[in-house]
């Protein structure tokens, strides 16, 4: 874990988005596209560029991985708290279909930062701030209609239920936002 006092914020957020882009690059590389656990037990094994799969590192779980495993060597970065907390709604309702209609219960690509967002609610909820919300679903929601139109990733889902998806998690993200909302007791905010 980094030290805190020894670098400033701005540059602990730059070595964690570099690990986290490592982590991606070399799942996108390296690590079989079979290593994807959700991808290979609804379509058998594939290999990385066969018809129909995305590129692993235009999905948004990839990154929301990818940063989780970041986040370990600085749990009090603000910046990235406030985006992995987001990733509660879209892995949760993923990691939910998984468990209890598919029973895929190894998918460590979506559950790892389930427990990061858990963890964050539970024992860093003070570096978790409203303020955030906006920036990080409009990056988000720019990201998804991104790589979907483009034909990077989830393309093979029809339009109309991909819509409604994000719509869904939009909704769900701003109720999200609205546990982070900073206090006002006594004229301090808390």
């Amino acid at each position: 874990m980094v030290k805190s006092n020894k670098l400033d914020i701005k540059t602990i957020t730059v070595i964690q988005i570099t690990i986290a882009t490592v982590i991606s690059l070399i799942f996108q590389f390296l690590i079989p596209f079979s290593w994807q656990p959700l991808d290979t037990f609804l379509y058998g094994i594939r290999q990385h560029g066969d018809p129909g799969t995305n590129i692993i590192i235009f999905t948004i779980s990839q990154w929301y991985f990818s940063f989780s495993i970041a986040w370990l060597i600085f749990r009090d970065n603000p910046y990235i708290n406030n985006f992995l907390i987001y990733s509660i709604v879209p892995l949760g309702i993923i990691v939910f279909y998984e468990l209890f209609f598919l029973h895929l219960y190894y998918d460590y690509i979506h559950i790892t930062p389930i427990f990061i967002d858990i963890y964050l609610i539970w024992k860093k909820r003070k570096t978790l701030s409203q303020k955030f919300a906006f920036y990080i679903i409009l990056i988000n929601i720019s990201w998804l209609f991104s790589v979907y139109f483009l034909k990077l990733a989830y393309y093979s889902e029809e339009l109309p239920i991909y819509i409604r998806n994000i719509f869904i998690y939009v909704v769900l993200w701003i109720i999200l936002s609205f546990l982070f909302r900073a206090e006002r007791n006594n004229g301090s905010i808390t």
